[in-house]
């Protein structure tokens, strides 16, 4: 799937015109920023994600990172998914890691995280998105990739990867930026284009990942599943039949900066139901490290 990536630096976009070049538009959500790493959400925005939706465009957002600390990673997170859930969108969301200007003297520019760090800053970004029901991805070039993320623990996550070269990135990848110097109708002067690789799934593999709360709830889930070419009523009916044939308890590890209400989320329950299970009074007393029964 050809897919371009924009912000406000690429000005005002036609997006019907666009409609000829592309299938797909992920949008600058936002970023921190590089020195005082104050949260700003991107000028256009808004407008550009109207306008994409407007149009037929499947969408999807990306925000940029300069997270030092796991904490803020999280926060990053949930920034995103505050801004982003009015638009549902249909690729993953991605945090977007890279230096911060050419001099590199951001504050979690390169040289300034080890790997391991920033490899559990990315991460925690990615656990805090799939908390909120989406899938979550990463974007970097294939250098930064290899210099300075650790790729093992961030494997199972959508990556993105630049790469400006008539030569496919080396390292295992779900979509490559291949330019950034591409000229498509809609848009004035250059613009990054990608490609994605977006597998269909079968029905079985959509209700894992409906239970495992990654396609949110309600009627967000059914507006999510038909836009992604599901028949939302069909994946609902095998959820229910699996959840109603399972015999055997299912347990979740309690992580940090969970709570009662987004683990019930996460795995179509309800508070009430998991105190039950588990014994709980005070539903603002749980413990990162400790195992509770979510079905």
């Amino acid at each position: 799937m050809k897919v371009v990536d924009i912000s406000h630096y690429n000005g005002t976009v036609n997006f019907n015109r666009l409609k000829a070049a592309a299938e797909g538009v992920i949008v600058r959500l936002g970023y921190r920023g590089y020195s005082k790493g104050a949260l700003v959400t991107d000028g256009n925005y808004l407008d550009n994600m109207k306008k994409a939706t407007a149009a037929g465009f499947k969408v999807g957002v990306y925000f940029v990172t300069q997270a030092i600390s796991e904490e803020e990673a999280r926060e990053e997170a949930r920034y995103t998914l505050e801004r982003a859930k009015e638009f549902y969108p249909y690729f993953p969301i991605f945090i977007d890691t890279e230096n911060g200007n050419a001099a590199k003297t951001g504050r979690a520019d390169e040289g300034k995280l080890t790997a391991a760090k920033r490899t559990a800053i990315i991460k925690a970004f990615c656990e805090e998105i799939e908390k909120g029901g989406y899938k979550a991805g990463i974007y970097a070039s294939e250098s930064w990739f290899k210099d300075n993320l650790q790729l093992n623990p961030l494997s199972k996550y959508y990556l993105w990867v630049a790469k400006y070269s008539k030569n496919k990135p080396a390292i295992k990848y779900n979509a490559w930026q291949y330019t950034a110097q591409g000229r498509v109708e809609g848009i004035t002067g250059y613009c990054d284009v990608s490609d994605f690789i977006i597998p269909k799934l079968t029905n079985n593999q959509v209700v894992d990942e409906v239970i495992a709360g990654l396609w949110g709830n309600g009627a967000e889930r059914k507006i999510r599943l038909a836009a992604a070419g599901y028949n939302a009523n069909e994946i609902q009916s095998i959820v229910n039949k699996k959840l109603g044939t399972t015999s055997k308890p299912m347990y979740y590890l309690i992580k940090k900066g969970d709570t009662l209400s987004s683990i019930a989320k996460m795995f179509s329950t309800t508070v009430k139901q998991l105190q039950e299970w588990n014994n709980i009074k005070d539903v603002n007393k749980i413990k990162a490290g400790v195992k509770i029964r979510v079905r």
